[in-house]
């Protein structure tokens, strides 16, 4: 039988690729966490690990047992948790991550009015775009995700079957231009007016960026100027404010905006994103539905449009 203990301590040796690391984050020393792994690896009849490279790496064998090491020890927490929830007649905990948007807009109403129903369920929660939140709950490090996807060509969209998605709110795009500006002064602006612009926008690469290029492409007739790429959403209208870009922002980027920043329509616009909050198929979570609803009620009522 496959001890968790030495299963823990092989995935988080495969998370740090150091031995050194992850006895510094387990609190073990270096030669208590190798000899662990080296039972598992003599257990199991496989080599885990590759030594010879610095950092440490994964073997074929070590890549399959890391994928079910953590789904096991996700549901080793889970279990543990359940029980005792059961032993103190509490609400357990409910492990929750979101995007950077979400949390500057309906999240913290939505656990706010949770927290005030279920006062006894410990919250933890985090900060994580979507396939990173994705990743964490396929492994069972958290119960809930709030993310996005867009509408295609999306690297959060997930189509394990192990995973739930509820749909919390559709979020349309708008354009940000600086306040005062051309652009500015017109109400409503054809995509041919942003021929020349200098745009902000998410990393190189990234859907959102793709989307932006075939819109300005198809709609304009132009190739957008991608003078100002950052994954910091934060960043984005303090430049627009300053004169220095425009950009396609989703409306709950635009739901708090600066001054210097004038929002117009445009006629035609892609297709935007959706908010979903995603969580485990089959397993039980009595904190969820609560929080599902408290989510679904903030995201709905905290969403407007901007313009």
């Amino acid at each position: 039988m496959l001890d968790l203990q030495r299963l823990r301590t092989f995935q988080t040796v495969a998370s740090k690729r150091s031995f050194s690391a992850a006895a510094l984050e387990l609190s073990y020393t270096q030669s208590s966490v190798s000899e662990a792994v080296a039972t598992l690896e003599r257990e199991l009849g496989v080599t885990l690990l590759d030594r010879s490279s610095r950092p440490v790496g994964l073997t074929p064998a070590g890549e399959i047992v890391l994928a079910h090491a953590e789904a096991l020890l996700g549901q080793a927490d889970a279990v543990e948790s359940d029980l005792v929830a059961l032993t103190r007649g509490d609400g357990g905990r409910l492990r929750l991550a979101g995007f950077y948007t979400a949390w500057s807009t309906f999240l913290p109403g939505a656990i706010a009015a949770f927290a005030r129903s279920r006062p006894h369920v410990r919250l933890e929660l985090e900060q994580s775009d979507p396939p990173a939140a994705l990743r964490r709950l396929r492994a069972g490090e958290i119960d809930l995700a709030v993310i996005y996807r867009f509408e295609a060509g999306d690297p959060a969209e997930d189509p394990d079957s192990r995973l739930i998605s509820t749909h919390l709110a559709h979020d349309p795009y708008a354009l940000a231009v600086p306040a005062g500006s051309r652009l500015a002064r017109k109400h409503r602006l054809a995509a041919t007016d942003l021929a020349g612009a200098s745009w902000c926008t998410a990393p190189l690469g990234s859907a959102a960026t793709l989307l932006l290029q075939q819109f300005c492409r198809e709609h304009g007739g132009f190739e957008p100027r991608l003078d100002y790429p950052t994954e910091d959403v934060a960043m984005a209208q303090p430049l627009i404010a300053a004169g220095l870009a425009v950009a396609l922002l989703p409306a709950l980027n635009l739901a708090r905006a600066h001054p210097g920043v004038t929002v117009r329509e445009l006629p035609i616009v892609p297709p935007g994103r959706d908010v979903w909050c995603v969580r485990p198929a089959g397993r039980r979570l009595p904190a969820a539905l609560p929080m599902l609803e408290a989510l679904a009620r903030a995201a709905t009522r905290d969403h407007r449009s901007p313009v």
